[in-house]
Parts: C-alpha cells; sequence; structure tokens
C-alpha cells in the first residue's frame, strides 16, 4: 500500500482547478512508501510514542466485521481481493504529486503525527 495524505490531494485537486496543464489527465496519485499494515502500525506507534502490534485476522472475519458495521458486502470483497493482492509485493510509488505541485509527498508518519489526536 502507498498511503496518500490527504492534504496532497487536496493540493493536487487545487492545481488542476487553477491551471490548464491536468485537463484530461489522470495522474496516479501515491504516497511517498511502499508499506506494508505492519509496517503503517508501527510507524503510528512510533509517532504516538506508544507499542503498538499488528496481528493479522483471517479474510472471513474482516469481511464479516466491516459488513457488520460500515460498508456493503461488494465493497468489502472489493477491498480485501485489493488487500490480498498486495501481499508481499511493494507496491510501485508515483512521482506525480511531487510533479504536480512541486514538493514531495508527506510521508505516513507525517499524516499520523497530523491525525494523533485519533489515536489516543
Amino acid at each position: 500500500m502507498t498511503p496518500i495524505h490527504e492534504a496532497d490531494m487536496g493540493a493536487v485537486d487545487a492545481r488542476a482547478l487553477l491551471a490548464d496543464d491536468l485537463v484530461g489527465k489522470t495522474p496516479e496519485l501515491t504516497g511517498p512508501e511502499s508499506l506494508t499494515f505492519a509496517d503503517q502500525v508501527r510507524i503510528i506507534g512510533e509517532v504516538i510514542g506508544r507499542p503498538l502490534r499488528y496481528e493479522e485476522i483471517p479474510a472471513e472475519v474482516a469481511r464479516e466485521k466491516m459488513i457488520g458495521g460500515f460498508m456493503t458486502p461488494e465493497i468489502a470483497d472489493s477491498l480485501l481481493r485489493a488487500f490480498e493482492g498486495t501481499v508481499g509485493r511493494p507496491q510501485p510509488i508515483s512521482p506525480e504529486v511531487e510533479r504536480i505541485t512541486g514538493r514531495p509527498a508527506r510521508t505516513f508518519a507525517q499524516w499520523v503525527a497530523d491525525h494523533a489526536g485519533a489515536f489516543s
């Protein structure tokens, strides 16, 4: 997975609204790092200063929780297939955020720091 900060998406959106160079284009936007879920949990723990651990659960259990709480079965199945496709495979990083905005995309650690209150 290549998590992207919503502020980077917003900066690209603003550029698309203010200039014509993105008209008809569909840039692939990613964050600057390919991270596993375990990496993401480790980074969250480091940033908030609390030990955390990643624990994988069976796909069927995850699906039940997703459907029981906040999404349709179709969306849950689609997400689980996408997650499965990333296991053991680093995901490609796109340079588009930096090319379009003129500055590097924010890291996942920066995103966590910006949202640290959500993890308390």
